[in-house]
């Protein structure tokens, strides 16, 4: 029996236990470390309040426990992860703390040489980028990055389609990412700024991880802008769509968004608050050292069948294109008529179905079945490198002002 240790169990890491726990291994829980140990409890039931599992962002399922694994009365709780490292046997530790702290919990667990799976981004900082980039170098136990899209059918075709030769080298990238639910960002805890860093490291993150996968090229430039003109306002600080007169107008209240909308909100703080952080678009170009581009492109108040998130690589071949959005895949031949679709069928899973291809890898690599990470450390530094670095010339106005 493998024994896991958590350091944050949010709602992110109860879906991955679903996953988890469908596989055919014998794995435990054996201790989580948690300054709120009730919530954890509710999560892992499915039990709870009406309002507290709302805000969770989980159905209520009375008296369910999903296997004996996930039986809360069968766990030891922390609510200090050094204590649980330090008392606990463990052979692997998830750490799915608020972002910011993804690093200090890391190296904690990276200091003991244990298996680790680590949720993105890796780091919020460059100084906690040094310290992972030394972690790395360093450490003897393997790491799986919560990475899941480069893992799903979908890019494992497109990566085998360019490893084909099929386009020819990547000369040109064309990138998107249009957020149908992106309303998440200002509704709930992610509209704290200081604490998500912004959408470059919430979301880009993945989509960048992605195309440096199909590229395998390291990038060595970045310049970015981000724009912030839907998600703004005057509305108190703190308000709630539960306390305001305006929740039957505003079409982004939690009523509208559940009942006209037919969405599933996350919380319900006003998004058009002066306390609300991040930017609602964003964009930036990359360089890479061959001397392609690749630009990138991020909105969250496109909606409905506006919603789409893949890319186009050029090669003087042909093209190809991928979207999550219809789990499609398209290759336009450039000397010929020809076109071929790819449609492949994620059956409703998490991430495109790349969420249990990680947690069966950090399984294998608990077991000592593989020493080879599908996600590992080094691609979480280089994906958070470019994001932060975008981040920081979004902000610098560093641009060429159009005028004579």
């Amino acid at each position: 029996m493998l024994n896991i240790g958590i350091i944050g169990y949010g709602v992110r890491i109860d879906m991955l236990m679903d996953d988890l726990f469908a596989l055919p291994y014998e794995v435990q829980i054996k201790a989580v470390a948690d300054p709120d140990h009730e919530r954890v409890r509710a999560l892992m039931k499915k039990d709870g309040s009406k309002e507290s599992m709302h805000q969770m962002g989980i159905d209520k399922i009375d008296g369910l426990l999903r296997s004996c694994e996930m039986n809360p009365d069968t766990i030891t709780f922390y609510t200090d992860a050094d204590e649980m490292l330090d008392n606990e046997k463990l052979d692997g530790v998830i750490v799915g703390t608020n972002c910011n702290t993804h690093t200090y919990f890391a190296k904690k667990v990276l200091d003991r040489n244990l298996p680790l799976f680590l949720e993105k981004p890796v780091a919020t900082t460059m100084e906690d980028l040094r310290t992972l980039a030394d972690c790395e170098a360093n450490a003897t136990a393997p790491t799986v990055v919560s990475f899941p899209l480069r893992v799903t059918p979908l890019v494992q075709e497109v990566k085998r389609i360019l490893d084909a030769g099929t386009i020819g080298k990547v000369e040109h990238v064309q990138a998107f990412n249009d957020v149908p639910y992106g309303f998440v960002y200002f509704h709930d805890w992610y509209r704290d700024e200081s604490a998500s860093k912004g959408l470059f490291l919430q979301k880009a993150t993945h989509d960048i991880d992605i195309i440096n996968y199909l590229l395998g090229e390291e990038p060595v430039n970045v310049c970015a802008m981000k724009s912030k003109q839907i998600y703004k306002g005057d509305m108190p600080a703190g308000l709630r769509c539960s306390e305001c007169d305006k929740w039957e107008t505003c079409m982004d209240s939690t009523y509208n968004i559940t009942h006209v909308r037919n969405d599933i909100p996350r919380n319900d703080y006003c998004s058009f608050a002066v306390d609300t952080g991040n930017e609602d678009s964003g964009s930036m170009i990359v360089k890479y050292e061959s001397g392609m581009h690749v630009m990138y492109s991020q909105n969250f108040f496109a909606r409905k069948g506006a919603a789409r998130r893949g890319a186009r690589l050029y090669g003087y071949k042909g093209t190809v294109e991928f979207n999550f959005a219809t789990n499609e895949i398209k290759v336009f031949d450039h000397m010929s008529d020809k076109v071929t679709t790819v449609r492949l069928d994620d059956q409703g899973s998490r991430h495109g179905g790349g969420d249990i291809v990680l947690m069966r890898n950090f399984v294998h690599l608990m077991q000592g079945r593989t020493t080879e990470s599908v996600a590992p450390l080094k691609d979480g530094i280089r994906s958070a490198l470019v994001c932060l670095q975008a981040k920081a010339f979004s902000e610098s106005d560093q641009f060429y002002p159009v005028t004579l």
